[in-house]
């Protein structure tokens, strides 16, 4: 007696299900293979003048633009260029107090730690933009590891099938620098009122974050449980603290002298929410056994970094020297929504907005900024604006809580908000290419600080 002949749909399903094991297996033995070093990696080497003197003015510096990359179909990578500089008086005086070169330059460095990426996703234009742009400024010691099971397609899925999405790629670099310090206090200790003992080499420690990347964005919606009024967003906190242990093994490989170490840290975007929190965790240690720095030492200065902390003592004056500048045309600094008690450690710092004074007088020389290093003219339509920059107070009204969104009438709020805003447009507020422009184009008298109380 013959046997019944399957269904044709049931044998394609059958080997669909049979490849889709195939390649979960694969993945995770990639993943696996690499972690533990039984698979090839490739790694970013220092250029030959890494030990270069630190410049006496500003360099051009390579990073990749979002912007340039989708016009430019010959430039892929949308590779392009623009100066930066990290002078050692810079760093000479107390990190809480704002200064407008070390924010400007960080924005810069912000893109380029952003840009690492395409060396290790083997599709790119292999070009180790970290090391070149850091080592051109006096680095040694350039660290991007993190980088290597992060960056390419196989390594996003790995993520996704790992369950390893809460991470973040960084880079890790130092130099010593010449600064006339207050005092010789400890390092868990504040020195701001110490009278200056003169010029003494110390070592500054870079630490620059990557923004959302491939799987990583899944991570971005990891908000912490309800039941946790006072918590960090789960998903940028679990990558904080990897960033945290990584730092702190470099600065023991490196032997920094806590009392006599510098840190600065920034990121853009989902790299800024971690690097808002790795500030405020390295503030809260200044004052312990466990201190890498002195809380004065800490320069921390993000872009367009969402709300990543609820947090009660997210406004304290422990933090005020975390400065997170934001675009009020951009929508990811108004998310999660601060009426859901969201916010981030520290002061922000806004960029002129549509309502501002400062808009009109100011917009013409961020456009010829934003030319400058893209060789385009931006999209900012003024007319616009409004709209984007009154998002979280329009939202807020319409989700008064997180909670809104757990319902399909939420759910259809959510995105008839989003689609009432011109979309594009939030795009070119939130790149770091309109971030740089816009901080080359004005100095602090343009801006406006607040710190949450």
């Amino acid at each position: 007696m013959a046997r019944p002949r399957r269904p044709i749909a049931s044998v394609i399903n059958a080997s669909l299900t049979a490849l889709a094991l195939v390649g979960l297996f694969v993945v995770q033995a990639y993943f696996v293979g690499g972690a533990v070093g039984l698979m090839p990696a490739a790694h970013a080497e220092m250029p030959a003048f890494a030990a270069a003197d630190v410049p006496d003015g500003p360099i051009m510096v390579d990073y990749c633009s979002e912007a340039v990359a989708a016009h430019d179909p010959g430039n892929p990578s949308g590779r392009t260029s623009t100066s930066v500089e990290l002078d050692d008086a810079w760093f000479a005086g107390d990190s809480r107090r704002y200064h407008h070169g070390i924010a400007t330059n960080c924005a810069v460095l912000s893109a380029v730690c952003n840009s690492e990426s395409h060396f290790y996703s083997g599709s790119g234009d292999r070009i180790p933009y970290a090391e070149r742009a850091l080592s051109a400024l006096g680095f040694s010691q350039v660290r991007t590891d993190s980088y290597e099971l992060r960056s390419a397609v196989l390594d996003q899925l790995a993520a996704l099938v790992n369950g390893s999405h809460d991470v973040a790629a960084y880079t890790f670099a130092n130099r010593r620098i010449e600064t006339a310090r207050h005092g010789d206090a400890a390092a868990g200790g504040s020195s701001s009122s110490s009278p200056v003992t003169g010029s003494s080499p110390e070592t500054l420690v870079f630490v620059g974050i990557r923004g959302s990347y491939g799987a990583e964005w899944v991570s971005n919606f990891n908000l912490p449980d309800a039941a946790s009024p006072d918590a960090d967003h789960r998903g940028f906190k679990t990558a904080e603290q990897e960033v945290a242990q990584a730092l702190e093994r470099y600065l023991d490989e490196i032997g920094a002298d806590p009392a006599r170490t510098r840190i600065l840290v920034t990121g853009h975007s989902r790299g800024g929410a971690i690097a808002n929190l790795l500030a405020a965790d390295l503030i809260d240690r200044a004052d312990g056994p466990g201190a890498l720095a002195s809380a004065d030492a800490i320069y921390a200065y993000t872009f367009a970094a969402p709300c990543p902390t609820k947090s009660a003592n997210q406004g304290d004056d422990a933090y005020a020297g975390i400065f997170n500048i934001v675009n009020p045309s951009d929508l990811v600094p108004q998310l999660p929504l601060p009426a859901w008690g969201y916010g981030r450690y520290g002061t922000t710092v806004e960029l002129p907005g549509y309502a501002s004074t400062r808009f009109a007088s100011s917009l013409a020389l961020m456009q010829q900024a934003y030319q400058a290093n893209t060789g385009l003219l931006d999209s900012y339509s003024p007319d616009a604006l409004e709209r984007l920059d009154s998002f979280d107070a329009q939202a807020s009204q319409s989700l008064p809580t997180l909670e809104s969104l757990l319902n399909p009438f939420g759910i259809f709020t959510a995105v008839r908000e989003l689609l009432e805003v011109d979309l594009g447009l939030a795009f070119t507020s939130h790149c770091p290419d309109t971030y740089i422009a816009w901080m080359q184009a004005v100095d602090a008298r343009a801006l406006s600080f607040t710190q949450r109380a």
